[in-house]
């Protein structure tokens, strides 16, 4: 906003000047009539000049200051605790891994999936590359075996959906069991587990094989919170089985019956374990 009494300083001083300039002016001609005998037109011009001057240099406006604006300071890019937050910043963003903050502050890499439409983020276990990160059913004549590349993973509360297959493969062979795949497993109602989640069949018959799960977050910066919790349900339960290594990465189930089934009761709550 311009400030109208500033603004109309410099018209006021220059109006005094031209004012000055008339009086001198006036001053010169009234000399030249009544002294227009007794001097010379050059020494009373050069005389008249002088004065002009003199007064017109006494009244020439005084510079001001220039207007000084107040810097404004760009608010800092908050950083990204969400994929959905990372694709705001950086529209053209697809499918990948990315740096994402914990609470705006804690750097940890997730994958960030349906980029282009609703983004979701995931947790990538390396440690299914060597086997683990399995959810198997286990039959007498076989297993149904589902692993876990990545599991999906809210950010804010580092809670898993076990429920969440977008990541989830059944395998074609697994050490200790007759995998079933492909055609046969058609007659099966249930042909994926979700995730910790262990499931034995015995069919009543003794030296059936348990059914099996296995979270292991090894390369990971996650850990298993200590008090997590399991329960098992089903028919004629025996031989359940729940452990978690000591160092939180590694958690183990087991179970048979007919069919019995062991799986957290409590929330799949990760900790982030400070490097």
């Amino acid at each position: 906003m311009i400030d109208d009494k500033s603004s109309s300083q410099p018209l006021l001083t220059w109006l005094l000047v031209i004012g000055g300039a008339m009086v001198v002016l006036a001053f010169y001609l009234g000399y030249v009539l009544l002294n227009r005998n007794n001097l010379k037109p050059a020494r009373v011009e050069a005389t008249t000049v002088a004065l002009i001057a003199t007064q017109i240099a006494t009244l020439q406006p005084t510079s001001l200051p220039p207007t000084r604006f107040a810097t404004v300071t760009p608010s800092p890019v908050p950083l990204p605790s969400s994929c959905a937050m990372l694709k705001q910043q950086q529209p053209n963003a697809a499918d990948g891994e990315y740096t994402i903050y914990l609470q705006g502050k804690t750097a940890v890499t997730l994958y960030c999936h349906n980029m282009a439409t609703n983004p979701q983020e995931y947790l990538t276990l390396p440690a299914t590359a060597s086997g683990s990160n399995f959810s198997l059913i286990s039959y007498p004549e076989g297993a149904i075996v589902t692993q876990y590349e990545k599991v999906r993973l809210n950010p804010s509360t580092l809670i898993v959906d076990p429920t969440d297959m977008t990541f989830a493969m059944l395998a074609d062979s697994f050490g200790g069991y007759n995998t079933i795949s492909g055609e046969q497993l058609a007659i099966y109602p249930v042909a994926r587990s979700d995730f910790a989640q262990a499931t034995g069949c015995n069919r009543n018959q003794l030296d059936a094989p348990l059914g099996r799960a296995n979270i292991d977050l090894t390369g990971t910066p996650f850990i298993l919170d200590s008090t997590i919790s399991f329960s098992s349900l089903g028919g004629e339960v025996s031989e359940t089985v729940s452990e978690i290594s000591e160092d939180g990465e590694v958690m183990n189930l087991a179970v048979n019956g007919r069919c019995g089934i062991i799986q957290p009761s409590s929330p799949i709550q990760l900790v982030y374990q400070q490097p």
